[in-house]
């Protein structure tokens, strides 16, 4: 097992410790600012990546689009925190960002991207 696949599998298990609440929606300015698209919030964001991961989504430039669109401003983790939860939201994006993106980087059939 490689770096890459150790990080992914971490990754997911950090992933699967969401419990779906969804209280960090709300507070997600690019999900305000797109119309209450899910794609645009953070609770989108991770499951975009889970799904990239797992194989279930192809990255796409759509989907791209939704990853680099997170401001990194936390205000999704001060939520999650204070609801009990305590996942580092903003750093797991970025860990998918890095994984996805080393995908990109190595070419293959996303390589247009």
């Amino acid at each position: 097992m490689n770096r890459d696949d150790r990080e992914q599998e971490l990754l997911l298990q950090e992933l699967a410790k969401c419990r779906s609440c969804r209280f960090c929606v709300d507070v997600c300015p690019t999900y305000q600012a797109f119309g209450g698209v899910e794609s645009f919030s953070s609770y989108g964001r991770m499951q975009i990546v889970k799904h990239l991961l797992n194989g279930v989504l192809e990255l796409d430039d759509a989907l791209t689009y939704c990853l680099y669109s997170c401001l990194q401003c936390r205000r999704c983790e001060v939520v999650c925190k204070s609801k009990g939860q305590n996942l580092d939201i903003c750093e797991l994006i970025q860990r998918g960002r890095r994984l996805l993106s080393d995908r990109l980087v190595q070419g293959g059939k996303h390589a247009k991207l």
